[in-house]
């Protein structure tokens, strides 16, 4: 900010005016460019780094009517990890995120920055396609996820078949059928298998061994989901566990089925996303009678590869033999102590307590062409008990992971109810630990009889990057076009539940700025707020976690919120205006926020000061416009626009901190912005069409 003689005479009202000096000497004159500025009449150029209306089309191609969240990056944020796939590993903030359809397609016209000539979407989503790329064509993006070599209508309903007859290891039938494929060719399985149990019970049925471990006592009956219920519990369980995070504590549990009430017990399929081949089995107990060790174990699912490996596709799907949705009825065994099958139920009496174990690995079909570990044998449990878990050397888990057997043990399953199925997720590693390698769900009948189970009502944060506002503050004189006067960072966040945004948040992060005037923040929003929605206004301070409410002036004619009357008050401060929404908005429904920068005025209304070419709301004194470097004709509806190369304002699309660092530099200031950012003058020339990445730090 800077000032002259001129313009203090004409804005005396304002009492604030001051001039801005660096070392103590008053600015004097223009900066000199190297390119000529002045033109016959003002710069019709709007400034704008954005490409609006751009249609974003994304088709994940899914079997199951699930709905995908996924963010919108102008980079790679994943890299290809073993076992793992894809994994984000970058903190910064995606540019557009949202959720699909039921189906996994999604459709909107989003703002992007102009320079984005390729986007990645990414997700965290189990089932879905972790990493897809795209171009920008024209205004359309078109991100589809790869094809698969069946027709998506029967991918879902078979399973690949084999030559060879394919075993479950932990099946007590096979332990001395010689095997291959295991890592330990030639040998048999009680050869390669000493240190720790293996023989569960086949007791509920037969698998096909040359189908890859597909089931023979597929449940139809009502207690089944539905197409309709497995993809609401896939979609559920993406909004509670993100499988590339660590899982969150509050999830991780050990709990084993309670039964209040005699009841019938079936466990469903959900999917998973894993290179691993394993196995999972029950066991059940008295309340009070806790097991000490793993046995009595009842096979359920000899293979848990459905072939949807995101990471690698092509090399699961020969492994494939479940699909989302196949389930078994549970049985009860009066005699298991004694190694008896006979007298089975499908009733379990009440007080009983229903396990479940993961055995990685456990299926001889193995991913291929991967990794070498991918087709060796492995140890590593995962129970829902506590001290039942083991490593991959056999041993109990201790907290950090390492052998040990302790009270402390680390809980390998994460377990909560989503309406009335209870979902239970292993961790079938110690790699990356999201507990989301197969999953699986539960429901009784009667639907009450499982208790004690943690209730959730996932909500997805999702939080986009903006870009950053850069404001001269002596408008309508021209400034010395440094930028920095007010530069604000703007952060947009929504919350999500049931495919309903049900909060909007707007973020604002000021830095400090060596501005002389007493600088206000304001916002004007696209759409008004409704009468049952709740605004809230906070303050979080500079390396600050604690958030302070503070209040703020309301304009309803202009839909106008005054944040701050001086942004100097909490130097790095963010402000942050939230708004509950009493009834929750359709995601193509939400709204926008457009900061300007004000200061009191006279009786002809205040000093606003908006980026170009944007209207100023209806309490700017006017009499401003077209005063000093001002080339306004608000008769034409043409705010903020001047001579030359310089706006007064504008927005740099896909901005952050470390863009914009040579503007947060004290040493620059008083220097124009095209002196920092050799490329900024071609990129006026050009009309934006050329240079367009001129600010981003590449």
């Amino acid at each position: 900010m800077k000032t002259n003689v001129k313009y203090m005479v004409a804005l005396m009202a304002i009492s604030t005016m001051m001039a801005c000096s660096k070392d103590n000497v008053l600015y004097q004159g223009e900066p000199e460019v190297t390119v000529e500025e002045e033109k016959d009449a003002y710069n019709d150029f709007d400034f704008s780094t954005t490409q609006s209306d751009v249609t974003l089309n994304v088709d994940y191609k899914l079997d199951l009517p699930a709905s995908v969240f996924f963010e919108v990056y102008d980079h790679n944020p994943a890299t290809l990890e073993d076992y793992v796939g894809y994994k984000k590993t970058t903190t910064d903030l995606p540019l557009f995120s949202g959720f699909t359809k039921p189906g996994g397609t999604f459709t909107q016209k989003i703002d992007l920055p102009a320079y984005v000539n390729k986007v990645y979407v990414y997700s965290s989503a189990f089932f879905a396609q972790s990493l897809i790329e795209a171009n920008v064509y024209g205004n359309t993006i078109n991100a589809e996820a790869d094809d698969y070599e069946e027709a998506t209508s029967a991918r879902r309903k078979i399973v690949t078949q084999t030559s060879t007859n394919y075993y479950c290891y932990m099946d007590e039938n096979v332990k001395n059928v010689k095997v291959q494929n295991y890592g330990r060719n030639s040998k048999t399985l009680s050869d390669s298998h000493t240190s720790y149990q293996f023989n569960w019970h086949k007791w509920l049925g037969d698998y096909d061994t040359k189908n890859n471990g597909a089931i023979a006592y597929d449940y139809k009956g009502e207690l089944r989901p539905s197409d309709g219920d497995i993809a609401m519990l896939r979609t559920a369980h993406g909004k509670v566990i993100d499988i590339n995070s660590t899982c969150e504590e509050k999830y991780r549990s050990y709990y084993d089925l309670k039964l209040s009430k005699d009841a019938e017990v079936a466990v469903s399929f959900v999917g998973q996303n894993t290179c691993w081949n394993s196995s999972i089995g029950y066991y059940y107990y008295k309340e009070g009678n806790e097991p000490k060790e793993l046995k009595n174990v009842i096979l359920v699912f000899p293979n848990t590869q459905d072939g949807n490996y995101t990471a690698y596709k092509s090399q699961s799907k020969p492994c494939a033999g479940i699909s989302p949705g196949t389930t078994a009825l549970l049985r009860y065994y009066p005699n298991i102590e004694n190694g008896d099958s006979s007298q089975s139920t499908t009733i379990f009496p009440k007080g009983t307590r229903i396990g479940f174990v993961l055995a990685t690995n456990a299926w001889g079909n193995r991913m291929q062409n991967i990794d070498w570990t991918c087709t060796v044998d492995k140890a590593y449990r995962s129970a829902t008990s506590a001290n039942l878990s083991v490593n991959n050397d056999g041993k109990s888990f201790d907290i950090n992971g390492s052998s040990a057997s302790s009270e402390t043990e680390p809980r390998r399953t994460a377990v909560y109810r989503y309406g009335n199925y209870v979902m239970i997720s292993f961790e079938d590693h110690d790699n990356d630990l999201n507990y989301s390698d197969v999953i699986i769900t539960t429901r009784s009948n009667p639907v009450d009889a499982i208790e004690g189970v943690t209730v959730v009502k996932p909500i997805t944060k999702s939080a986009n990057l903006k870009g950053i506002y850069a404001f001269e503050d002596l408008w309508p004189s021209k400034g010395d076009y440094d930028m920095n006067d007010v530069l604000t960072k703007y952060t947009y966040t929504k919350l999500i539940q049931d495919q309903k945004v049900i909060s909007e948040s707007f973020i604002f992060k000021t830095f400090e700025n060596y501005a002389q005037l007493s600088n206000g923040l304001a916002i004007k929003l696209d759409k008004a707020i409704a009468e049952d929605d709740t605004v809230k206004c906070y303050i979080l301070k500079a390396n600050s976690t604690d958030t302070i409410q503070t209040n703020f002036t309301y304009e309803k004619e202009d839909n106008v919120f005054l944040l701050t009357d001086n942004v100097k008050r909490y130097p790095e401060g963010e402000y942050i205006l939230t708004i509950a929404h009493g009834t929750p908005v359709d995601q193509d429904a939400v709204n926008d926020a457009h900061p300007f920068i004000w200061r009191a005025g006279s009786d002809n209304g205040r000093w606003e000061m908006h980026i170009a070419q944007e209207a100023p709301t209806n309490k700017v004194d006017t009499s401003l416009f077209g005063t000093e470097d001002d080339q306004s004709d608000t008769s034409k509806g043409i705010y903020y626009v001047r001579k030359g190369n310089y706006p007064f304002g504008f927005f740099l699309s896909g901005a952050d901190e470390i863009d914009l660092k040579l503007l947060l530099e004290p040493e620059n200031e008083k220097t124009p912005i095209s002196e920092l950012y050799p490329n900024y003058i071609n990129w006026v020339n050009s009309n934006g069409t050329t240079n367009t990445t001129w600010y981003k730090n590449e």
